[in-house]
């Protein structure tokens, strides 16, 4: 039966906010110093300047950081920390562009609930199961309930988006969205051992050490965000402009992302570093990419091209790399090479300018057999497709003029379609 979700909702966040209330003002023992709590909030401030959600999961700083204080001290304290130093600049903008002043109030008293109510939790899990004490980074029974205090963290944090997410849906349905459980705890392992590491910090080499840890990975944090956001963008871009060279050929359709198959299988062959195979891969989807100049009546012309149209044809490679030329930031001077020099040939008979040999760059040579290779095997406007036996039999004719005869080996022992 349809359900109120907003009047749902709210009680909802605003159980979660007098629980946690009654229930830190039930443990809490202020025994933490002061100099260690401004430290605490100031770097989990630091560390929330720069959450970026990622498509799979949202890069967190707050459980390494707060794991400390989750060991060496009073859970109640602990947890009002964690709601302090979890108030971020980029939290409260988003919730007050987005939601009225009430819901404003309610989502931010809401979230500081959800952390204090983990972080309480885990405290109580953790000395529960340590009630010593000291530090003993040498005892299992002491690791084990670092680990399951992190755990309950986690665990309780997607057991709460769970419900909050139900309540939001017209239909309320009382059940748990496994993804949103693995999502929250996605992090869980890397989150434990650097608390672990920021522990050991804290315990062997006191605050100022700990801070300057803390600041560093945090530090870290940021870029290495960047740059995968940066690679994001990136591959968007490379997937737009694969489609753009599919659909402007229709006769042609998934050819790039065939060669980008091959050419990875052909590169795994030679034995190229991870990176390498990935890159070709990648770039592979583009080899074509210069067809974008080329007027539809050409591509899609059923009989012989004139003179004038093959020239145009033969100018794509070239089109194709300046195109990637202007964006350095995502494309390499190999990247341009392969793309300018797929159509290239071993013996020099090739264009754009008639290189020969090992004059043509690796990964322009593994192209040029791929891309030969998916267009024999493909029926193309003007003619029918080859059986694979044939396309293979033309490529070992063709192996030391057309081809490097060394990759069209490899090319015909290990690469299957």
């Amino acid at each position: 039966m349809p359900r109120d979700r907003h009047v749902l909702h709210d009680v909802y966040v605003w159980s979660l906010v007098a629980l946690s209330v009654v229930l830190v003002g039930r443990f809490i023992e202020w025994d933490m110093p002061l100099g260690s709590a401004l430290a605490f909030i100031g770097l989990l401030w630091a560390s929330s300047l720069s959450v970026i959600n990622l498509r799979n999961t949202v890069v967190l700083m707050l459980l390494p950081i707060m794991m400390t204080p989750v060991v060496k001290y009073n859970p109640g304290a602990t947890a009002v920390i964690a709601a302090i130093g979890s108030v971020s600049i980029q939290e409260i903008r988003i919730l007050r562009e987005n939601n009225s002043p009430y819901l404003f109030i309610l989502k931010v008293l809401g979230n500081r609930a959800s952390i204090m109510l983990c972080a309480l939790l885990s405290g109580l899990v953790f000395h529960s199961l340590w009630p010593a004490a000291t530090v003993d980074f040498g005892d299992v029974r002491f690791l084990a309930a670092f680990a399951i205090a992190g755990l309950s963290w986690v665990m309780l944090s997607g057991v709460i988006i769970n419900f909050q997410i139900l309540l939001s849906e017209p239909k309320f349905e009382a059940k748990i969205d496994p993804a949103v459980i693995i999502g929250s705890s996605r992090s869980l392992v890397p989150s434990v051992i650097m608390g672990l590491m920021a522990m050991a910090m804290y315990e062997y080499g006191g605050l100022i050490l700990f801070t300057l840890a803390q600041l560093f990975f945090i530090s870290n944090k940021n870029y290495t965000q960047r740059a995968l956001v940066d690679k994001e963008n990136a591959e968007q871009i490379n997937l737009a402009l694969a489609r753009i060279i599919d659909s402007k050929d229709h006769y042609t359709g998934g050819h790039s992302e065939r060669v980008a198959i091959l050419a990875r299988q052909l590169a795994e062959a030679c034995r190229l570093p991870g990176a390498d195979v990935d890159r070709i891969e990648y770039i592979a989807r583009l080899h074509d990419v210069g067809k974008v100049n080329l007027p539809d009546e050409i591509l899609s012309k059923p009989g012989r091209l004139t003179a004038e149209e093959y020239d145009a044809v033969k100018r794509h490679p070239e089109w194709g790399a300046e195109l990637i030329r202007g964006m350095e930031r995502i494309y390499s001077d190999r990247d341009y090479r392969a793309i300018l020099e797929h159509h290239e040939r071993y013996d020099g008979a090739g264009y754009p300018y008639g290189k020969k040999g090992e004059e043509i760059s690796l990964w322009g040579r593994i192209l040029a057999i791929c891309d030969a290779y998916d267009a024999m095997t493909s029926e193309r406007v003007y003619r029918e497709a080859l059986p694979v036996e044939a396309a293979r039999f033309e490529l070992k004719r063709n192996s030391g003029t057309q081809f490097d005869p060394e990759l069209v080996d490899l090319f015909l022992s290990n690469v299957q379609e």
